[in-house]
């Protein structure tokens, strides 16, 4: 067995290099396939697949309720229905609660910095079953009012700040302005349970607020053994549905869910969207097996007489294709070896392309078991897929006819309905894999050439949050704000600086509102619009012209009239008819004690609704800061003259002048605001277009390698037509009319397939329908000319065939 296999392996590569242009076009056809391939399952299996890297990590969910009359999947837990549902519940080991929030870090140990952090209730680590590798976790009661206030640091933070020293334990720091003891440091790479690093004790508090009133916070368990995911939400929803017979005030509507981790971060769009690109990218891999499966059909037929006489002399049908296979397997082995190399580099380039946007921790693209055992299989279903049938039918023909047949044309082993089907199938999946690319195309063209109404050009812009522990009311958020604007206005090189709640093309939050003089017969008739809080100079900063009316002045304060200044969309949703500079809006519904705003101005449109939410509607109002209910979060925006990141120290100086513990984050240009906004899109629709593009390389060598053997194996058939008097141009048309009827035939089924898989792709595409017929048309003309070209080149030889040649037998 091994010397059959030892000469096997021999005899393949020599006959392999006998014809090395079909060993290399097979070789690089398969790596091609199977190196995307590799690539995509990478992050299929990091996003959907690995979970979370702890021990028996699949007991771990996310406990939360639901409102479907709102159409809502997951909503945090409010207070007092956790402490309910702790005391209730018997089928976790026990339930913590969590709250993500900024942790303003200081001490002496170095300047202000802002990380994001979980506030949780004792026995997070505990219900995760990691280990503090220095200290403790927190102690039961250390989640109550009053306790000692305590903190756990992260790997990262360790080594950066205190330099890994051991002595860290016992130390104190200032988080958010509280003085808190470090009582132990996480293990290295846990930052659960996204990128967090530092953990806080959550203090549990129901007496002090009403219910349906107090925080709401994200509630994780532990299945205990032998308790299935479904049992758990059989008991959830039972407590739930108890929960709206006793207050029903509150919790009228809402049920229960209890879901993976994956499944509460990537819902089902997201899983729609991987298995699309899943699917696309097994389908370039079907291209590629379907054309190789042809190119070796093609030379199956080429050797016929070579396996006729290897049976005649007395070789048993399984030997040859055993023979034939172990060809087929070494070219498939050399094929995935340099797709797995591919891979590895597509996956190394995916990873720097999200580096911006970093997914949770423990979503990470690499190599595991799991891509592996993937890539044995594809190399292996490739090389089945590919040359089994070449070798059933090399072996199947009838052995005298095959010894008797001494001519260049014989039909005895034409391609037959097979390999044309395999033709059709590749022109059909590079079709759809084609229109795919060209809608991410398009994307991506109409994101460099969208014409922002703002300006993103020397935009200094970074983030700022003030801790609530120590400014507490909405007038000690506003005295810091008016303290902060005079001194980033004063930084050197810049010419306009402003503050709000949120940046152009970001997405502001909607507000429910009313029109002075309109009547809503319920609540759910009242509109609602984008709001966004701003100081004067706002739209200086973006040099965005005001169109109606004025903008914020400095006289526009907390003891002034209330004004707003609104958009375009909002005068064309609420006044088209109507002069807009005069009326009157107001936030809530009615009895509401808020103020009536009067609308002084109108300015374009700023995508409120953020960039890429074409469903969304742009209508919104800005009102000044000075009369808004403003947090403790704003942005920073300061247009300069030179290069905008130069100022980052003259910012840092400016807030910490005021408060010495606070620390700036995010500091980007709006060039990079915009660069963040828009990373999905650049990203994804460079991994389709890498699929469209290489299904097209792979079914123009297809098409062109089976008219080239069609050709070949037609030689006699030409040369009689030929010295019967027919022209070369129609010998041609004869030919190609093969082509092209397989190529009309899997354009309209790769049309198809197209259309059907438009909808997963919506959240890919930015301004595009997915259905947009220019693409659809150019991607049909683009295939049609690729496959005319491949099916001419070789066709054309038919019109320089010379007939005494052609007639010559071998």
């Amino acid at each position: 067995m091994i010397n059959h296999l030892r000469r096997d392996l021999a005899f393949a590569a020599r006959m392999l290099l006998k014809h090395p242009g079909l060993s290399l076009t097979v070789i690089l056809t398969f790596g091609l396939g199977i190196g995307l391939t590799t690539t995509v399952f990478s992050i299929v299996n990091g996003a959907l697949y690995k979970g979370l890297p702890f021990e028996d990590a699949d007991r771990l969910v996310a406990v939360g309720w639901t409102d479907p009359a709102r159409n809502i999947r997951f909503l945090n837990i409010g207070v007092h229905d956790y402490v309910d549902l702790r005391e209730q519940q018997t089928v976790f080991e026990d339930v913590f609660a969590m709250s993500i929030r900024t942790v303003n870090l200081a001490g002496s140990e170095g300047r202000p910095e802002r990380f994001t952090g979980a506030y949780a209730t004792a026995g997070l680590f505990e219900i995760l079953r990691v280990q503090p590798i220095l200290g403790r976790s927190f102690r039961e009661g250390e989640d109550r009012p009053g306790a000692e206030p305590v903190i756990v640091i992260g790997y990262d933070v360790w080594q950066e700040r205190f330099d890994g020293s051991p002595d860290v334990i016992g130390q104190t720091v200032r988080a958010n302005g509280e003085m808190r003891t470090i009582v132990g440091v996480a293990p290295e790479g846990f930052l659960f349970p996204d990128r967090e690093q530092l953990w806080v004790p959550l203090e549990i508090d129901p007496s002090a607020s009403l219910r349906g009133e107090g925080p709401a916070y994200l509630v994780i368990g532990r299945l205990r053994d032998h308790v299935s995911l479904d049992e758990a939400l059989v008991q959830t929803a039972t407590i739930a549905g108890r929960l709206e017979q006793e207050y029903p005030e509150t919790n009228e509507g809402v049920g229960a869910t209890v879901l993976t981790f994956t499944e509460l971060l990537l819902g089902g769009e997201a899983y729609g969207i991987f298995m699309t690109m899943l699917g696309a990218v097994i389908a370039v891999l079907l291209v590629a097996c379907a054309n190789v499966g042809n190119l070796l059909l093609a030379r199956a037929s080429v050797r016929a007489k070579e396996v006729a006489v290897r049976t005649a002399l007395g070789a048993s049908r399984g030997r040859v294709i055993s023979q034939l296979m172990t060809e087929v397997a070494l070219l498939s082995v050399t094929g995935g070896a340099l797709g797995f190399l591919l891979g590895l580099q597509g996956l190394k380039w995916f990873n720097m392309a999200v580096a911006s946007e970093p997914p949770p921790f423990w979503i990470t693209f690499d190599l595991d078991h799991r891509v592996v055992l993937f890539v044995v299989a594809m190399i292996l279903l490739s090389g089945v897929v590919s040359g089994l049938v070449p070798a059933f039918r090399a072996t199947g023909s009838n052995i005298s006819e095959t010894l008797k047949d001494e001519t260049r044309g014989s039909s005895g082993h034409r391609l037959g309905k097979f390999s044309t089907g395999l033709v059709v199938a590749e022109v059909a999946l590079s079709c759809g894999l084609l229109i795919v690319a060209g809608l991410m195309i398009k994307s991506v063209i109409q994101l460099r050439v969208q014409d922002l109404p703002f300006a993103t050009e020397s935009i200094f812009t970074a983030r700022l949050r003030l801790p609530a522990e120590e400014y507490a009311d909405t007038a000690s958020h506003i005295r810091f704000y008016d303290q902060l604007l005079p001194r980033l206005s004063q930084i050197p090189g810049a010419e306009a600086a402003t503050l709000s709640d949120g940046l152009p093309a970001s997405g502001n939050g909607s507000r429910v509102f009313e029109l002075e003089g309109e009547s809503y017969g319920s609540d759910e008739e009242f509109p609602t619009a984008r709001e966004g809080i701003v100081t004067p100079g706002y739209f200086e900063t973006f040099d965005t012209p005001v169109l109606q009316g004025r903008s914020f002045n400095s006289m526009d304060l907390t003891g002034s009239l209330p004004v707003a200044v609104v958009n375009e969309s909002f005068v064309r949703s609420f006044f088209p008819e109507d002069e807009p500079l005069g009326r009157r809006i107001r936030m809530g519904q009615r009895d509401t004690a808020a103020h009536w705003l009067t609308i002084v101005g109108v300015v374009p449109d700023m995508l409120m609704e953020g960039i890429g939410n074409p469903d969304e509607s742009p209508a919104g109002f800005y009102i000044p800061i000075a009369q808004s209910g403003v947090g403790t979060f704003v942005s920073i925006a300061i247009r300069t003259r030179g290069s905008p990141m130069t100022i980052t120290p003259d910012v840092r100086e400016a807030v910490e002048s005021l408060d010495s513990n606070l620390p700036i984050y995010d500091v980007l240009s709006m060039n990079g605001v915009i660069a963040q906004e828009t990373w999905f899109y650049w990203v994804f629709g460079s991994l389709f277009m890498v699929f469209g593009f290489v299904g097209l390389f792979l079914a123009a060598i297809g098409l062109y390698g089976v008219m080239s053997f069609s050709v070949s194996r037609r030689t006699q058939e030409m040369g009689i037509r030929m010295a019967l008097g027919a022209q070369g141009a129609g010998l041609v048309r004869l030919v190609m009319k093969r082509g092209l009827v397989q190529l009309g035939v899997g354009l309209v089924i790769g049309i198809a397939l197209a259309a059907l898989a438009a909808d997963p792709l919506t959240l890919l595409l930015y301004e595009v329908d997915a259905r947009d017929p220019t693409v659809f048309g150019g991607v049909a003309l683009i295939l049609a000319l690729t496959g005319l070209l491949a099916s001419f080149v070789p066709a054309s030889r038919v019109a320089r065939l010379d007939p005494v040649t052609a007639l010559t037998p071998e």
